[in-house]
């Protein structure tokens, strides 16, 4: 019995070896089969419409060192999209890029999919604009267009400031200086700016507008650097009716430069200030001729050629419902060399208007202007000379008058034109003409004879007003 014990157990031990074996197998089996189920079960909860839907996805250089710009495009029809988004070579950066991306289409296609009427179609669209400053920071503003089949579409903004080189994600803390008193200042500007503009002005939900204008650092994360200006970005409806569309406030860096953090200032020497000191011979004569009410398509044109004549620069105070059926005489006028300036939109008197009014005969003239030249109004004449305190205020460009009148408007008589500039010269003289009196152009070419004769240099007001008392 011993003996045949002993040749039994290994037998035995095989057996329990295989069943130990076997046993093991077959629990983790069920290990993995639970694990791979549990997986599953994961991966369908965390699969989301966006994977549902196909799409072609692409990344492409662009022409700003280390930025790719990716494109994901649906032509599904009911969930069509169409996304431009930037990458770096900057993880973090990509994945906070990422994260808003992947939120605007689970959004989108989840809001699609609860939309139970089947022919309701919607659209996404996110845009993406890229703005360097300096050697190695950049603005994205990426803009997105939501359409969910409903009445209207949704308009909003996203923008991310980074420095290329580290990949860091700027906040306006770290630009306004982590200042409070900054930020303050910052959005005193914003709500000015807002509140000024005559083109969204009737859309403004006042409390909104006081709202997000707030001095906190969340109103104002919306940002970008544009080339000279701060750039502020609201959705449409967050502050306006949709009349204003998504309205964005522009800062130009010089009026807000002494908030900026160190890096991020601009060299205020590059920047020409309203009225320079004088730097030229304080004694040297000098005459700034000034033309009012045009452009005229025949009398401003003949002015142009005799100041040619003579190599003199002069300033034209336009109104603006004449550039807007003249606009290509006010290109020649800047072309030629000469100050182009604002003088309202249809001559009234000013100080018979309210603020709103005087305020937009002035943004209606300097917005035909710059759409006309490409280029903003430098001064601003008001009608007749009447002004006062609270409008020179408002106005956000020097308000000039004139020293010497020449009355051409009430002889008008060629003939009268030079007596009646000797009879007042002196020198920094500001002379008041009119562009639309044929007598003033027929005059004129014995003006500036005399007064070259006489050893006078002729400039624009901006050049001459330093010399002003």
């Amino acid at each position: 019995m011993q003996e045949r014990r002993k040749r039994r157990g290994p037998i035995i031990d095989f057996l329990l070896l295989g069943l130990i074996v076997t046993l093991t197998t077959i629990i983790l089996v069920i290990i993995l089969s639970k694990d791979e189920f549990k997986f599953q079960k994961i991966s369908a909860s965390k699969e989301t419409d966006t994977e549902s839907v196909n799409s072609n996805l692409t990344t492409e250089s662009s022409a700003f060192p280390g930025i790719r710009i990716v494109t994901d495009v649906s032509n599904d029809k009911r969930t069509p999209f169409a996304i431009h988004y930037p990458q770096t070579d900057n993880e973090v950066f990509n994945d906070a890029v990422l994260q808003y991306i992947s939120d605007s289409k689970e959004n989108y296609l989840g809001s699609m999919k609860k939309n139970k009427e089947k022919a309701a179609m919607g659209e996404l669209n996110i845009s993406l604009e890229t703005f360097p400053y300096r050697e190695h920071y950049y603005s994205f503003v990426l803009t997105k267009m939501l359409y969910l089949g409903g009445a209207n579409h949704e308009i909003s903004t996203k923008t991310f400031f980074i420095d290329n080189e580290t990949g860091e994600q700027i906040s306006i803390q770290t630009l306004l200086q982590n200042d409070e008193n900054n930020l303050t200042t910052l959005a005193a500007n914003v709500r000015k700016d807002l509140q000024k503009n005559l083109q969204i002005k009737d859309a403004l939900f006042p409390d909104e507008l006081l709202k997000a204008t707030e001095p906190k650092w969340s109103n104002f994360n919306r940002f970008a650097i544009v080339d000279d200006s701060l750039k502020f970005y609201f959705d449409e409806y967050e502050i306006a009716s949709g009349a204003a569309g998504a309205p964005i406030v522009k800062l130009p860096l010089s009026l807000i430069n002494p908030l900026l953090a160190s890096e991020f200032q601009i060299a205020m020497e590059n920047v020409k200030p309203t009225n320079p000191p004088p730097t030229g011979d304080p004694n040297k004569k000098r005459i700034a001729l000034t033309f009012d009410d045009g452009p005229h398509p025949k009398v401003t044109e003949q002015i142009l050629n005799i100041l040619d004549k003579y190599q003199a620069k002069a300033t034209f105070f336009m109104l603006g419902s004449r550039v807007q059926y003249y606009p290509d005489i006010a290109r020649d006028v800047l072309a030629r060399g000469h100050e182009i300036g604002n003088h309202s939109w249809n001559h009234p008197v000013l100080t018979k208007l309210t603020q709103e009014q005087v305020m937009k005969e002035y943004n209606s003239t300097a917005t035909e202007i710059e759409k006309a030249i490409n280029h903003g109004a430098t001064v601003f004449r008001p009608p007749y000379g009447a002004t006062n305190d609270t409008i020179n205020a408002e106005i956000p460009i020097p308000v000039v008058l004139w020293t010497i009148d020449t009355l051409d408007w009430k002889h008008r008589n060629a003939q009268q034109l030079l007596p009646n500039i000797k009879n007042n010269l002196h020198n920094n003289a500001i002379v008041l003409m009119h562009d639309i009196h044929q007598s003033t152009a027929d005059g004129l070419d014995a003006v500036l004879a005399y007064l070259q004769g006489q050893g006078y240099e002729f400039v624009t007001v901006s050049e001459i007003m330093p010399y002003r008392p």
